[in-house]
């Protein structure tokens, strides 16, 4: 059997160092792993090993499920027939069985990448406490595991809108964090509304979205925002809305 020793460096920004790993490649065999895309694009890691689901944070505030799809990739050889992988459900998850449903880990013929679904419920107890499932890839009579920073991924999910590092910079402009403020704000100043470059780097945009804000509140350096931000006051203005629908309670007002 050839095999072949690939030495490769891999230097986590967000992690720190590790060491550098010496993989045996099996050039016969086939290797699965995940690859959800890392929407870090300044990491040096291409794929994401924990991904993160909120309801309450979803563009269409009406779901009752929300299928996440989740890439699957092989190296080595392809074969003409459907071909399983497994994985495990880790004993670190905590999640309610009755909210996930997983559907069959395949990967088509003649394909190198496929897709693993899986299917959230939405329940009151998501908005109450975050839940977690950890799938980690083993290998079968099909697949060995492949790179070995994407052989787990590990899912996140609720119904809970909590208030982002950025609020207390934006807070003079916002007012007391509401969930219903954030939500708006979300379907308003989404990723391309704003196609200002990178204030500093000159990056292209989209940069700034209401994920990634500006790290300073000044009208003069970044009026796309300013301008999305009118729209937003005008918007809770113009309509009558109170927190967690409750009109005991002051309707909610931008400063």
């Amino acid at each position: 059997m050839k095999r072949n020793s690939i030495v490769v460096v891999l230097i986590l920004c967000l992690f720190g160092c590790k060491e550098n790993i010496l993989i045996d490649y099996d050039t016969s065999a086939s290797y699965v792993y995940f690859a959800y895309p890392n929407s870090n694009k300044r990491s040096v890691e291409k794929y994401t090993d924990s991904l993160y689901y909120s309801f309450a944070a979803d563009e269409d505030l009406t779901l009752t499920e929300k299928t996440i799809k989740i890439p699957m990739k092989i190296a080595g050889l392809s074969a003409s027939e459907n071909r399983s992988f497994k994985y495990v459900i880790s004993d670190s998850s905590d999640y309610d069985e009755s909210l996930i449903s997983i559907s069959e880990p395949m990967i088509a013929g003649n394909k190198y990448e496929d897709t693993l679904l899986l299917k959230i419920k939405r329940a009151p107890i998501l908005s109450e406490k975050e839940m977690m499932i950890k799938l980690d890839i083993e290998s079968n009579e099909n697949f060995i595991k492949g790179h070995q920073y994407n052989q787990s991924i590990k899912l996140v999910f609720s119904d809970i809108l909590v208030e982002p590092t950025w609020w207390n910079t934006w807070r003079r402009y916002f007012g007391p964090f509401h969930k219903e403020i954030f939500q708006k704000w979300m379907q308003i100043y989404y990723l391309g509304a704003d196609m200002s470059p990178h204030l500093t780097e000159g990056t292209p945009g989209p940069i700034y979205y209401w994920n990634n804000m500006p790290s300073s509140a000044t009208a003069t350096w970044y009026p796309i925002t300013f301008m999305y931000m009118g729209i937003l006051k005008d918007y809770f203005a113009n309509n009558v809305v109170y927190p967690n629908g409750d009109s005991s309670q002051e309707r909610i007002l931008l400063p």
